[in-house]
């Protein structure tokens, strides 16, 4: 079976009482954004989903949901959490390696 390796790009955002991760597009256009908001978000993130981050950034990603967001963020509002997690978040990238069918 042939392997192949992918790139993946996240925000890691280190929370006072969970650490939240979005997967986004690429480095840069996290970069970019970051320099001008009007790039829309549809061109930054890789789905709209927040995930929390059990055992760190490399660990178990679960699908945060809205109480949990209201702890951190004082609101379950997924937009303004996504923007604060790629405002203030780390950029990571992580080889991942896929099985890819014969």
């Amino acid at each position: 079976m042939a392997r192949g390796n992918t790139i993946q790009s996240k925000v890691f955002y280190k929370g006072q009482t969970e650490d939240f991760v979005i997967l986004v597009e690429d480095p840069t256009a996290v970069k970019e954004w970051r320099k001008d908001h009007s790039i829309p978000l549809a061109q930054v993130l890789d789905g709209w989903k927040i995930f929390t981050a059990q055992h760190g950034p490399q660990g178990i990603h679960n699908e945060a949901s809205n109480a949990t967001l209201e702890n951190e963020f004082g609101t379950s509002n997924d937009d303004e959490a996504i923007l604060k997690i790629l405002d203030q978040g780390e950029i990571q990238e992580n080889i991942v390696r896929k099985s890819l069918s014969p």
